[in-house]
């Protein structure tokens, strides 16, 4: 697929690397809000083809600013304990062998050619606006997107026990909308 060019009707697959697809490397996160951590690891392990990474200690080590050499020079990759921000994603890639991007206002046609190139796309979705009554019930969440087809979207998500799991098409759309078509690549 070239950039820019119309969607295939076909399904797409992240190939699998070392002999392995993402799923052997599949992390549980539990009751925690570890999805980012755990995302970081998942897509470190696959791209490496072996454990480099423990999801745990990946978010311990992510609750913790660190010296950049941009500007501002604290690099803040997350909320301790709760939130992790996109660029905190990538930087974890970064710091451990992977070339990484985030962006807003990606496209579907973005994943597609991630997963086309081999490149390992984390799309943030949520419901960041949703209320119980008064109160906020807000939610985002951040998995790997695995495969794709026109109705269908295959994910490695680290809120699942099994790998893969897959939810309807429009429904991931329109989560992902909800929080600005977040994108965080890895390759």
């Amino acid at each position: 697929m070239t950039p820019g060019s119309t969607p295939r009707a076909e399904t797409l697959w992240l190939p699998a690397r070392h002999g392995h697809q993402l799923a052997t490397y599949h992390v549980f996160q539990g009751d925690t809000n570890h999805c980012g951590p755990s995302v970081a690891t998942m897509a470190v392990n696959f791209w490496h083809g072996k454990t480099v990474l423990d999801a745990q200690r990946t978010a311990h080590a992510m609750n913790w600013p660190r010296m950049g050499w941009g500007i501002p020079p604290l690099v803040i990759r997350r909320v301790p304990n709760w939130a992790t921000f996109p660029w905190g994603i990538a930087d974890m890639l970064r710091r451990n062998g992977l070339q990484a991007r985030w962006r807003w206002l990606a496209t579907e046609t973005h994943i597609q050619e991630a997963l086309a190139a081999g490149r390992i796309p984390m799309p943030i979705f949520g419901e960041p606006l949703r209320r119980r009554g008064w109160r906020p019930d807000g939610w985002g969440h951040v998995a790997v997107v695995v495969g794709w087809s026109p109705d269908r979207m295959w994910f490695v998500d680290s809120s699942e026990r099994t790998a893969p799991t897959s939810r309807p098409r429009a429904e991931f759309l329109r989560l992902w909308h909800n929080m600005g078509q977040l994108l965080v690549e890895g390759w």
